[in-house]
Parts: C-alpha cells; structure tokens; sequence
C-alpha cells in the first residue's frame, strides 16, 4: 500500500512540474529571445532591427493567442515586452534622436519658408 502512495504521489508530481514546465516555456521562448537581443544587438542596422521586430511580433502574437494565461505570464509577458522596449531605445536611441534633430530642423525651415511666403504674398497684396 505504501508503495502505491509513494508511486501515485510521483506521479502526481510529474505531471504538475510537467504542466508547470509547458505553461513557463510559452513565455520562455520570448524571453530567450529578447536575452538574445539585449546581448548581440548593439550596431545593428535598420534591416537588422527590422527583422528582430518582426520576429518579435511574431512570438508576442503566438503567445498571446493562448486563451489560459495566467495572471503571472501575463505579469512575465509584461516584463519581457518592457525589457524589449528599453533594449530598442537604448540601442537606436542615437538613431532616434539624430532623425528627431533633422526633423526639427527640417520643421524649422519649414516655419522659416512658410513666414517668408506669408510675408511676401502680403507684400504683392
């Protein structure tokens, strides 16, 4: 009889760690990858970073297709989309910020063309 404690009781705790096991690797896959990331993506070039979004996107949208996750994958999920994002600033963060400086120059010729215009159809007028 202690046998058949001991033999159901191991079972028992397989198959929890076996379930526990599958429902962590639906987050792990992710997370993986975004160490993957964080590790290897400094100097990569726009294509690079467009692959790597994509893929992301891509295991984001599988592991949000499940219907049963839990409030503590969801917690992970979270966690792991936010260390994503920071890895992405801190790594294009110059790229970003040199386009926003061109940009703003860019709007301040803009402004500068368009005061001049106003100025000169006001003077035909």
């Amino acid at each position: 009889m202690k046998r058949y404690l001991i033999i159901s009781l191991s079972v028992v705790v397989l198959l929890c760690f076996s379930a526990c096991h599958s429902a962590d690797s639906r987050v792990d896959g992710l997370k993986n990858f975004v160490e993957e990331i964080r590790k290897e993506s400094q100097g990569y070039t726009s294509e690079q970073w467009e692959k790597a979004n994509e893929r992301f996107n891509r295991l984001l949208d599988e592991i949000k297709s499940y219907d049963d996750l839990t409030k503590e994958e969801l917690e992970e999920l979270g966690k792991v989309q936010g260390q994503y994002a920071a890895t992405v600033l801190q790594n294009c963060g110059e790229v970003l910020f040199e386009q926003l400086e061109e940009t703003g120059v860019a709007l301040d010729s803009l402004e500068v063309g368009v005061e001049k215009g106003l100025v000169e159809s006001q003077e035909y007028e």
